[in-house]
């Protein structure tokens, strides 16, 4: 490891530590502020790529088996309550007079609560009555969390004090010790490991597979030479051709990376070459440039088109039914209807955008077609593998998209279609096992996927995000903002705060539930809100040259500098932002989101 990563490594390990130093916020459980600053430490290693992600995630996973550190403190003084009551029971006690003191411990525990938040308490009713009214007044004043540590805290202070007369204070922290552990090595293994079970995750594993099909029988690449060798007459038709190629090939291609990386770099490098426009010979602009930015700026719309175009859209929906309590869980038609049109006219404005900031000195291009004409022709006629590949391409979509729901009242769950497409390719000899094996990309999502996922439901689970996005909620509110202009507020900061972060998957895994969950509390409505964030949540992968796995590969062919990599990243997410949140209010109201 390098002295950069062990510096980078040590910081890490300061942050998770400072919020064991630190005094736990107001409504927050100690362990929940120590799981936030693991989940900081997690996010900060990812962006400083101190190991490879997949092996971040699993330390995250092992250090949270480990401690049971997403024990909720609740469960924990319950489990106290419990087995101090199993020791009160060898105490000679009468079980009236027990729950009488227990009853007079909490009534005296939150007088004292009430008198210090300078309420005055003039009550007639005694017992359980005065007990329930003094509760429903402190949670006024105060929150769920501090309520019940409260309550439950004089519930083990009684119990404790009667198993004395029987047992030592050792031999009662002993017994205590050993039942929390015991359900902390429960819970722990539980929760770590429950990102695996995750639908939405196996749908992009199976999807990365599937697209490996794609790649090795040379239909991606057939598909854009295809569209080249039709559009291909001008510079900007070659343009045109590799924003169809992308939006064709997103719907089953989940990694961005590898459709506009693996697939059509190639390609529009190819191209460039064919037209002597090369970074080595500084004729990089007579082609090249231009070509690079479209395919580069054509991803982050094309993502945001499809469910299963990018790896961290299933994590979006995830994350939208988490805060809207299921009430919101978007499907994979739901999304590809509400994104397409304001993707489509947006992806056909991209192009002209580009154009205008970053003129080709070559206008006119007819070599191109007949070079695309040329390796189709080398290519030769679709072969068996090829055409299984098509086939199962479209059955997939047809599938996703609910056809057979809608002809013959079948309902299949798009990660069930996703395998039923991948039994395909294995039975029919496109994919071997071992091809399936050695897909290491996607294996490494979904240990990664896994983690992340599994991390951001703990935030949810402890009560993190409902802290974060309080506080959130409050910036706003003080700004004095209107529905509209908090939505519109609260993406545009997600997007740009995206600078900061060199995984798409780190900042949405960080950032996502907590913006989301503060717009809600203020009032936006929850289906037009989640659309407008997963706009700004593809948007920002455009801006820098780290921004997503596809920036540094295209970045490093060096036919784009970096100023203008940056400059056209910045302008193209304000138009992009633009034309899909204007033509998206109007799209999406005749859809009925809001």
């Amino acid at each position: 490891m390098s002295g950069r990563k062990i510096l980078s490594l040590v910081i890490c390990v300061l942050i998770a530590a400072v919020f064991f130093v630190l005094p736990t916020p107001h409504g927050l459980e100690d362990n929940a502020w120590h799981f936030l600053g693991l989940f900081i430490a997690v996010i900060l290693a990812v962006i400083f790529a101190i190991m490879p992600l997949g092996a971040i995630c699993l330390i995250a996973i092992t250090i949270v088996a480990i401690t049971g550190i997403t024990t909720p403190q609740s469960t924990l003084r319950q489990t106290q309550i419990k087995t101090l009551t199993a020791l009160v029971g060898k105490v000679d006690i009468d079980k009236m007079e027990l729950k009488k003191q227990i009853l007079d411990a909490k009534i005296l525990a939150l007088k004292n609560a009430l008198s210090d938040l300078k309420i005055e308490i003039n009550s007639q009713n005694e017992g359980e009555n005065l007990l329930k009214e003094l509760s429903a007044l402190h949670l006024k004043n105060t929150t769920k969390t501090a309520n019940s540590k409260l309550l439950d805290g004089s519930e083990i202070s009684v119990l404790n004090s009667i198993a004395l007369n029987k047992f030592s204070q050792k031999e009662i922290d002993k017994k205590v010790k050993a039942a929390e552990w015991k359900l902390k090595a429960k819970t722990g293994i539980n929760d770590a490991l429950s990102g695996f079970s995750n639908a939405l995750i196996w749908l992009i594993v199976i999807s990365i597979i599937v697209a490996k099909g794609i790649i090795k029988t040379g239909l991606g690449e057939r598909l854009a030479y295809y569209f080249i060798s039709i559009f291909g007459k001008k510079t900007l038709g070659i343009a045109y051709s590799i924003t169809l190629s992308e939006t064709i090939l997103a719907p089953v291609t989940p990694s961005n990376t590898a459709r506009a990386g693996a697939i059509i770099n190639p390609i529009v490098q190819a191209i460039s070459k064919s037209f002597k426009s090369t970074p080595e010979d500084g004729t990089q602009n007579k082609i090249g440039t231009y070509l690079s930015l479209v395919n580069f700026q054509a991803n982050p719309i094309s993502s945001a088109m499809f469910i299963t175009a990018t790896a961290p859209n299933p994590l979006v929906v995830d994350l939208v039914a988490k805060a809207t309590n299921l009430d919101i869980s978007i499907s994979w038609i739901q999304w590809a209807l509400g994104m397409f049109v304001p993707g489509i006219l947006a992806m056909m404005i991209m192009p002209l955008v580009i154009y205008f900031l970053s003129p080709p000195q070559i206008k006119s291009t007819p070599n191109a077609r007949a070079f695309a004409k040329e390796k189709l022709a080398e290519l030769g006629a679709m072969k068996r593998d090829e055409k299984i590949m098509f086939g199962v391409f479209l059955f997939l979509l047809i599938l996703w998209a609910g056809t057979f729901g809608f002809l013959f009242g079948i309902t299949l769950n798009a990660t069930t279609i996703a395998f039923l497409g991948l039994s395909v390719v294995l039975v029919t000899g496109v994919l071997s096992f071992d091809e399936i094996l050695a897909q290491k990309a996607a294996w490494n999502t979904l240990v990664w996927f896994s983690a992340l996922v599994m991390m951001a439901t703990m935030l949810g689970k402890l009560e993190v995000t409902i802290f974060l996005a309080s506080n959130l909620q409050q910036l706003a509110l003080n700004l004095g903002l209107g529905e509209i202009s908090i939505m519109l507020f609260l993406s545009v900061a997600f997007l740009y705060s995206h600078y900061f972060f060199a995984s798409t998957t780190a900042h949405i895994s960080a950032m996502f539930f907590v913006f989301y969950s503060a717009g809600l509390a203020l009032g936006a409505p929850p289906l037009l809100y989640a659309f407008i964030m997963i706009t700004a949540g593809n948007v920002m992968m455009g801006i820098t040259h780290y921004a997503t796995g596809t920036a540094p590969v295209i970045f490093g062919t060096n036919y784009v500098s970096l100023k203008k990599w940056w400059g056209i990243g910045f302008v193209m997410s304000v138009v992009n932002m633009v034309v899909m949140i204007l033509v998206g209010l109007v799209w999406w109201k005749v859809l009925g989101f809001y």
